[in-house]
């Protein structure tokens, strides 16, 4: 895996997929199918995804490659901003499948003068977290959007954060901090603080902490996907 994205030297040069990691639930259960997918893009661009879809079961599984080939192709075909892609999407799996609901966050992480800025949109989805030298751990609390499957017609808002030197996001699914004694906002806390402590770990080593130490009891599936703006 990549350390990271690094700025291009040559205009040929692309940003490099970041590292990830799938822990799949210990039997089998209603509570989900998680997914990932780190997509390079004309103009430097890198796409990253990350969904849940609901069930455990064969159907989930084929939803769960029919969602992310169809939204490969959506990507590829155009430079549309990410809620206007999760929206096409939307609808094109409400026409030709009968996939489950799913939750996702489709980011592009996009050169910005000398750096690089996350946009990005969530559908129903957990928020990412951006671990920065100046401010720490934070969650990228914004309007989420509905999941994919339940109403084709609502808008989904895009979100932009630039991400300084050495920023470090990651998009994770709700198996990492889900835990029944615990509320939701207490693990989401939890996670940050874990992820901050082990910040200047390489992106590797820093994905691995999260899912060894994670703040969930474990029952569910868990993705993980981060990724480390250079220093400048």
């Amino acid at each position: 895996p990549c350390p990271g994205l690094r700025r291009p030297p040559r205009p040929d040069r692309r940003p490099s997929p970041p590292p990830a990691i799938t822990r799949p639930a210990p039997a089998p259960s209603p509570r989900g199918r998680d997914w990932y997918d780190a997509i390079l893009l004309p103009d430097d661009v890198v796409a990253v995804v990350i969904g849940d879809v609901v069930g455990h079961d064969l159907q989930a599984a084929a939803a769960m490659a029919s969602t992310r080939n169809m939204l490969r192709a959506l990507l590829f075909d155009q430079k549309n901003p990410p809620g206007a892609v999760l929206t096409q999407l939307d609808r094109a799996l409400e026409a030709i499948t009968n996939n489950p609901v799913t939750t996702t966050t489709l980011a592009r992480i996009e050169p910005d003068g000398p750096g690089w800025r996350l946009r990005w949109s969530t559908a129903g989805h957990v928020p990412p977290l951006l671990i920065t030298r100046e401010r720490g751990a934070e969650l990228l609390l914004a309007e989420p959007g509905l999941p994919l499957g339940v109403d084709t017609e609502q808008a989904r808002p895009d979100h932009f954060r630039f991400l300084p030197p050495s920023a470090t996001v990651v998009f994770f699914t709700d198996g990492l901090i889900e835990h029944p004694d615990h509320p939701i906002d207490e693990s989401l806390a939890e996670l940050a603080r874990l992820a901050a402590a082990n910040a200047s770990l390489p992106l590797p080593k820093f994905v691995q902490a999260l899912a060894d130490h994670h703040p969930s009891d474990g029952h569910d599936d868990m993705a993980i996907l981060a990724l480390r703006a250079p220093h400048g």
